[in-house]
């Protein structure tokens, strides 16, 4: 069967397994059956490998001194990820960079595993990877001058400005992005000047889920009137139920709970039906 649309998912911040995305992948595969499944063509993006060597060497040597491991070891890997990744943005050995060319090069095998097909893309983004996502949809728009990352620099690759497979690497073929446990508010909210993305296509949406007791995760609306006109927010509770809510959804852990939340599964695979 033809591969007829592609879903990305990126992971957030901290301590983050390979394989982050297997419960979503479980259960967005049976909401659709197999029908649908199998005009999906599905990327997982990682670039916690980009920082996690270094981050564990420095926590390996302050172990012996500190308690409450399992918190400082989620803060530690958590905020260094925000903060390395916005650190020497210029440079093309920065994560920032280097984060950027490991979605290029994804979109890419996507790309040539759609036999060259400029098919819709759909993007689910959790937490600190709803801010590299953006900013790589941000520094990809045509005609953009940036000064970071990838788009920054001649690619010397083959691949010509404005080529199906360009315009596929920079996002053209995105139709909906779904972030949860968003913090670009962090990034940006010290700034006079907010700007979200610009559409990269007429019929792009953005759905934003939020769990209010999520201290990670924010609503994007009120940021900006940009973003007030392209996103929608949606409150859910991510620690689902009575029991997620007592047990998890309450603190700083509950912010992982998005991957197999109904709601958010939901509008995925209605999404894929649509466009597929």
């Amino acid at each position: 069967m033809p591969k007829t649309i592609a879903l990305v998912t990126i992971h957030g911040m901290g301590d983050t397994d390979r394989d982050y995305y297997t419960e979503f992948y479980d259960e967005i595969k049976k909401s659709l059956g197999k029908a649908a499944w199998d005009k999906v063509i599905f990327k997982n993006l990682y670039y916690q490998d980009i920082l996690q060597g270094n981050q564990e060497a420095i926590f390996n040597r302050m172990r012996d001194q500190i308690d409450w491991m399992k918190l400082r070891k989620f803060l530690m890997y958590g905020f260094s990820d925000a903060a390395s990744l916005e650190y020497r943005k210029d440079a093309i050995d920065s994560p920032y960079f280097l984060a950027q060319k490991m979605i290029m090069q994804s979109m890419d095998e996507i790309f040539d595993e759609s036999e060259e097909k400029e098919i819709p893309v759909i993007a689910l983004a959790q937490s600190l990877g709803c801010q590299v996502m953006s900013s790589y949809i941000w520094d990809a728009e045509p005609g953009r001058k940036v000064s970071n990352g990838i788009w920054s620099v001649p690619r010397n690759d083959g691949v010509a400005d404005g080529s199906p497979k360009d315009n596929f690497r920079r996002m053209r073929s995105l139709q909906r992005l779904y972030t949860t446990g968003c913090n670009i508010p962090i990034f940006v909210s010290g700034h006079k000047k907010i700007e979200a993305i610009n559409p990269p296509v007429p019929s792009f949406k953005w759905h934003n889920f939020f769990d209010e007791d999520d201290v990670l995760g924010w609503p994007l609306r009120p940021l900006s009137p940009s973003y007030d006109k392209l996103v929608e927010d949606i409150s859910i509770n991510a620690g689902g139920g009575v029991i997620g809510t007592l047990v998890k959804s309450w603190n700083p852990f509950s912010h992982n709970q998005y991957w197999t939340d109904s709601e958010v599964v939901s509008h995925i695979s209605a999404a894929i039906k649509q466009l597929a």
